[in-house]
């Protein structure tokens, strides 16, 4: 087994749906909070089509977000390019057919066999050049701007920009994943390349995750009609108590502690992202900060997230 394949077979995390109980809640709580349903006269509560449309991007097995519980009150559009993953979610909590439906939408799209081909390039110590001009592909090849297909009657024709069909859009974790499997397999092929080799690659792997980050929120802000919520790492402790304590700082905006954060690769692009926009096309409109018990297993990292909730202006 390659390390790519080892690398997918630990991605799902074992019991996530009984480990991450609170914090589930909690981010599902965020979502309803700040995601209002308003109900018109006259209107049949209970109707899908009265529902408000929320799009819940890379949602995967939904470990992390109750989208039985918010299937009361929205109708929801799952997007992400495993559909095994999101239909084992849905099986999970329990949806009904009209609850939902599944949409890849390849903003940022990636196989597994360019997975591979860089996998081989980094095991056989390929000319830092070649693996440059490969990453410099991956980017050309996502510079389009065809929004994808979606699978809901409703949503697809065949102009290929969709603007506004979404009440409501949430990423919680995904920016940080967009490129993480790039990093991931250079870090264990660290050995086979000098530290100047290395710091050339990095660095083209960060412009990979600038690109992949914006054209993400492009595409959010765009098919969203009013507010989009982000969910990202923020920094990570082996001690619950310790991250709980961190998120209390962090949401006092305790200036030493914003200070000591460096924020990882996805999430940085990110902050810079949404500092451009703010106040621009966009106002804040609430944040806060929680704990994921990322490490079900072991109990050995926790994540403190941040959350940002903002508005279309």
């Amino acid at each position: 087994m390659s390390y790519f394949d080892e690398m997918i077979a630990t991605e799902r995390i074992p019991d996530s749906y009984v480990g991450w109980e609170q914090y589930r809640r909690e981010v599902t709580e965020y979502i309803e909070n700040n995601c209002r349903v308003k109900k018109e006269s006259g209107q049949d509560a209970d109707a899908a089509n009265s529902k408000p449309v929320l799009a819940l991007w890379g949602i995967g097995p939904a470990g992390d977000i109750d989208i039985g519980r918010l299937a009361d009150n929205y109708r929801l559009v799952l997007i992400d390019r495993d559909r095994e993953a999101v239909l084992s979610a849905v099986r999970e909590y329990g949806l009904k057919e009209q609850d939902y439906i599944i949409a890849d939408i390849p903003f940022w799209h990636v196989d597994d066999d360019q997975y591979r081909l860089y996998e081989a390039m980094l095991e056989d110590c390929a000319d830092t050049e070649h693996i440059l001009e490969f990453l410099t592909g991956i980017a050309t090849a996502n510079s389009g701007k065809y929004i994808g297909r979606t699978e809901s009657g409703d949503i697809v024709n065949d102009t290929d920009r969709y603007l506004d069909i979404f009440d409501y859009s949430v990423a919680v974790g995904l920016h940080s994943q967009l490129n993480s499997r790039f990093a991931a397999l250079l870090y264990h092929y660290r050995d086979n390349y000098h530290d100047e080799d290395l710091r050339l690659i990095s660095s083209a792997i960060s412009g990979l995750n600038e690109a992949a980050v914006e054209r993400l929120n492009d595409y959010m802000y765009h098919m969203t009609k009013d507010v989009l919520i982000y969910g990202y790492e923020v920094a990570a402790c082996e001690d619950q108590t310790c991250a709980e304590k961190l998120a209390n700082a962090f949401d006092r905006r305790d200036v030493e502690t914003m200070k000591s954060v460096e924020h990882i690769e996805g999430v940085a692009q990110l902050m810079k992202d949404m500092s451009l926009h703010m106040n621009y096309d966009v106002e804040l409109v609430d944040s806060r900060h929680m704990v994921w018990p990322f490490d079900t297993a072991g109990g050995r990292k926790n994540y403190v997230m941040g959350f940002a909730a903002m508005r279309k202006i």
